[in-house]
């Protein structure tokens, strides 16, 4: 993955989160707070969190309950509850993944995409 981000912009996100999941920020008020411009899906931010957790191994996760938000992941439960979020889109996206071969198979000469097996 390449860098696109400086230390300083990574150092600046984790200085913005709060530690812990009650204390999730919202992507829109972490748009604003890292005077970004605001964006429908806060693509920008997305991609500095992502590269801040594969390339600083920072430990950041989100949730959609109350608070919704990111934060930084700071208990074993915490992180438990994120795995199986990110574990739970990815079992609904291969579903679906799954799906559109199949449909894809029976109608249209065979695409060599094989179904994933996730365990």
């Amino acid at each position: 993955m390449p860098i696109t981000f400086t230390q300083q912009q990574r150092q600046a996100l984790l200085n913005t989160l709060g530690i812990g999941k009650l204390a999730a920020i919202t992507a829109p008020v972490l748009e604003q707070t890292l005077g970004y411009t605001p964006t429908k899906n806060q693509t920008k931010l997305r991609k500095l969190i992502k590269e801040c957790i594969e390339h600083d191994g920072d430990l950041i996760g989100s949730t959609t309950g109350r608070p919704p938000g990111f934060f930084i992941i700071s208990t074993t439960a915490e992180i438990d509850e994120y795995l199986d979020s990110l574990e739970g889109r990815i079992r609904s996206d291969n579903t679906r993944r799954s799906a559109l071969i199949t449909q894809w198979n029976a109608t249209n000469p065979p695409t060599t995409r094989l179904p994933l097996t996730i365990i």
